[in-house]
């Protein structure tokens, strides 16, 4: 509303307010700032070159990395139409060390173009040598064949080979065959039987060193299934069927270990045995007195126990008398 009334001060005062109640990581954040300066460079164009390039610096600097490339490439944009080639580059160079990993090939490359346009092709060497150091394996395996391709097109053999020889080591050739095709063809185009022979020699050291290495647990848990640990019920089941030996399995009682429980039991039922003993003890103890007997009560071992028990019972019993028939004495009778 205020643009259209031509009020680009105040409207600009509204995008500062908005930035400031809206900072990154708010979703919202990037499409203020993206306005704003749009908006400023729309209006002013080159004429305010140093307040553009601070609006520029602080939205960068407070801006995620995942979210700055739009910024860097309108402040590259910025600098080479209005400002100076060196700070293009140098805006282009800070891209490429904060772009996330899986940006940073992209942006080398437009680096380098860029350093071609204004510079010439051999001032890239150093960018590439850089490249090649930041990138992981795959994309500086891709960054060597563009440096051997920018060496060959200056007649540099020697300097083309020396870098496919270094990225060889970076490029397995079981997921990376599109690199060995290419070294192949230059081979057969620009080198010997000698240097044709290296380079297989050095295709095998690389498969072989690549065959023992151990890729990372997402490609090599591809497709298998997760195994779950048996506890010791189904291992011993497991091995009980396969042996042929059925399990005896006893009743449990919850929340108590069987052993333990059967111990307590049977000092249970002993203790309620030993205190009925007690209690015949005593009464006969008690009989015995008023009888006129003193003995006193005997507490003995089981074994005493017992063997009193059992003599009680032998005179508690009612015995029987028969006579003898007088033909068992035989003659004996007759003399008596």
């Amino acid at each position: 509303f205020l643009t259209e009334h031509k009020y680009f001060e105040e409207s600009f005062n509204a995008y500062e307010r908005g930035v400031e109640l809206f900072p990154f990581p708010h979703v919202g954040a990037q499409l203020i700032w993206k306005t704003y300066l749009d908006s400023f460079l729309k209006r002013y164009e080159g004429t305010k070159i140093p307040r553009t390039r601070e609006l520029f610096d602080r939205c960068i600097d407070v801006c995620p990395p995942e979210q700055a490339s739009d910024f860097f490439l309108s402040y590259g944009s910025f600098e080479e139409q209005y400002g100076l080639t060196k700070r293009a580059l140098a805006v282009y160079e800070r891209m490429c060390t904060t772009l996330p990993a899986e940006e940073k090939f992209s942006a080398y490359q437009l680096f380098i173009a860029k350093t071609v346009k204004y510079l010439g092709v051999t001032a890239t060497r150093p960018l590439y040598e850089r490249a090649i150091a930041a990138l992981e394996d795959e994309p500086a395996a891709k960054m060597c064949l563009e440096f051997a391709n920018m060496e060959t097109t200056l007649g540099e053999i020697e300097r083309a080979r020396t870098a496919l020889t270094y990225g060889a080591q970076l490029a397995d050739p079981r997921r990376f065959p599109d690199y060995w095709s290419k070294w192949h063809d230059f081979e057969v185009e620009n080198g010997n039987e000698e240097t044709f022979r290296e380079m297989l020699r050095i295709k095998r050291s690389v498969q072989a060193a690549f065959s023992t290495v151990n890729y990372n647990a997402a490609e090599m848990g591809a497709g298998v299934p997760k195994v779950e640990p048996l506890s010791d019920d189904k291992a011993l089941a497991e091995i009980a069927a396969r042996e042929g030996v059925k399990m005896n399995e006893q009743p449990r009682i919850g929340g108590f270990v069987q052993g333990k429980r059967t111990q307590e039991m049977k000092d249970l039922e002993e203790v309620e045995r030993r205190a009925a003993k007690i209690a015949r003890r005593i009464e006969g103890s008690g009989d015995a007195a008023v009888g006129g007997g003193g003995d006193e009560i005997d507490l003995d071992d089981d074994e005493d126990d017992d063997d009193s028990e059992n003599t009680g019972a032998q005179a508690g019993l009612d015995v029987e008398t028969k006579a003898i028939p007088a033909a068992v004495y035989g003659g004996l009778a007759a003399n008596k």
